[in-house]
């Protein structure tokens, strides 16, 4: 009677277990699911750069660095506001004193005053507060080029990782050449056409085809945890990225008529004039020279106005406590308080001719900076020179690698067809896919040289069109169209 009872309890644990495991196991797949689906990332070429301006940890940190600057120009402000001090002290002593601020002081007091000050006119501290503005956005400009340097960054890791994906299947497809070139040597070894020896060889080429498949599939681990380090992504994330093409990211080559006529050299030369003309205008080291022009010529006009007066208000008031029995010799020692109301002035007439010799520095250093944008200027379009004539000789390269693989794709075909028939032996054939494969890497090495010298060029233009409105860069691109064309 008592056995039925716990069978049945038995019967229902062993139930509910088997219904929790099944429930455990339902969550541990979709808890894996979801862990898989976290670590695949689509990523666009825009969305890619804007993530790295918001994620990246160096440009974070020169944000930070930048911020921090800015209270230069509080505390250079801070100079000629008001200020206000509260003081307070308690004295004992064997008898009266007397002090030049708060008159005679019984043997046992009390003070607490309180003063204000307020600067009339200093020209050190106007000019200070100015200073501070002119070297902050200077500073303003060098993260403006730190950002860039941080687009060019993530662009080349991204370009990095297409390249070393788009050549990964290009191995892998040389590959399944080399398979199908060792089965169609069986055919023939089968039928006698050919002996065992080229068999071995294709088995040969074969292996070594798998080991360079291998290595790339390295070579995209290794260019996809760059990628992901300067993202801020998990470093094993894996990137579904956005194919570039010529047509959408090829900012001036994305214009037909310019992509045209850029190939002769008199209007290759008009491109780089446009060129040079606008990273003149967007330039962020220049921008930042142009700032600290600005501050070293308040500098020098505050020196030369060293002879100029200082100007200060004060006021103030002081409460005295002292004891109702002290008994002072002096008059006037239980004042309980009083006050005070100033105008200062400072006039330095003589300072050993330090104040004439600091605007003398401060000319010179001018002068400094003003050769040293010019330095600047003429390297910038030199460099945006050479960057534009490498650029326009990547587009061409494009088109002539391109044409390379057509032909070497349209050889290998009909030595393949040769060779099938025994009209072609293994060394044409081995030559012919040889051929092909270095045409296709060659493609692929000019097209991503081009993406890549490409956004060197718009880095030392400072002009990214992917991040400017469309209507901005069609209005860019229509310009240069319409001086290449004379109109």
């Amino acid at each position: 009677m008592n056995k039925s009872p716990i069978k049945f309890k038995k019967h229902i644990s062993l139930k509910s277990r088997f219904r929790c495991a099944a429930l455990f196991f339902i969550i541990i797949v979709l808890f894996t699911g979801q862990i898989k689906a976290q670590e695949n990332v689509n990523l666009t070429w825009a969305g890619a750069i804007n993530r790295a301006l918001t994620e990246n940890p160096n440009l974070g940190s020169a944000e930070a660095s930048l911020e921090a600057s800015r209270a230069n120009i509080a505390i250079a402000r801070a100079e000629y506001l008001p200020g206000i001090t509260i003081a307070g002290s308690v004295s004992e002593s064997k008898a009266a004193t007397f002090s030049d601020s708060q008159g005679i002081l019984p043997s046992s007091s009390a003070l607490v005053g309180a003063s204000l000050s307020q600067m009339v006119y200093n020209e050190k501290f106007l000019a200070n507060h100015k200073i501070q503005k002119f070297l902050h956005a200077s500073q303003e400009e060098q993260f403006r080029n730190t950002s860039y340097s941080t687009i060019s960054l993530t662009g080349q890791a991204y370009i990095g990782l297409l390249f070393a994906n788009d050549l990964l299947g290009v191995q892998e497809e040389n590959l399944k050449i080399t398979e199908k070139n060792l089965q169609a040597a069986k055919d023939r070894q089968e039928v006698g056409s050919t002996d065992m020896q080229e068999v071995l060889r294709w088995a040969t080429q074969l292996y070594a085809n798998k080991q360079t498949v291998t290595s790339q599939k390295a070579s995209v681990v290794s260019s996809r945890a760059q990628l992901n380090q300067i993202l801020n992504l998990p470093l094993e994330t894996i990137d579904n990225l956005e194919i570039l093409t010529m047509e959408k990211d090829g900012f001036i080559f994305s214009n037909q008529a310019v992509a045209a006529l850029i190939t002769d050299e008199i209007k290759a030369r008009l491109v780089r004039d446009y060129l040079v003309e606008l990273g003149m205008e967007n330039s962020p080291i220049l921008a930042s020279i142009d700032q600290e022009i600005l501050a070293q010529d308040r500098q020098l006009k505050s020196d030369q106005r060293w002879a100029i007066p200082s100007f200060g208000f004060q006021a103030g008031v002081d409460a005295k406590f002292a004891p109702e029995n002290d008994n002072s010799p002096f008059p006037g020692t239980n004042d309980k308080d009083f006050w005070k109301v100033g105008l200062s002035m400072a006039w330095p007439l003589v300072d050993g001719g330090a104040n004439i010799n600091k605007a003398k520095q401060s000319k010179s250093q001018m002068s400094a900076i003003e050769l040293q944008k010019n330095n600047v200027k003429s390297s910038l379009e030199q460099n945006i020179r050479s960057a534009v004539a490498i650029i326009i000789s990547d587009f061409i390269n494009v088109d002539l690698s391109n044409m390379q693989a057509e032909f070497a794709q349209q050889n290998y075909d009909l030595v393949y067809d040769s060779y099938l028939v025994g009209e072609s032996n293994l060394l044409d054939l081995l030559d012919a896919q040889d051929q092909k494969l270095g045409a296709d890497i060659s493609s692929r090495v000019s097209l991503y040289t081009f993406f890549i010298d490409m956004l060197i060029m718009e880095q030392t233009i400072g002009y990214f069109p992917f991040l400017k409105p469309k209507d901005e860069v069609a209005t860019v691109l229509n310009d240069l169209e319409n001086q290449l064309l004379g109109q």
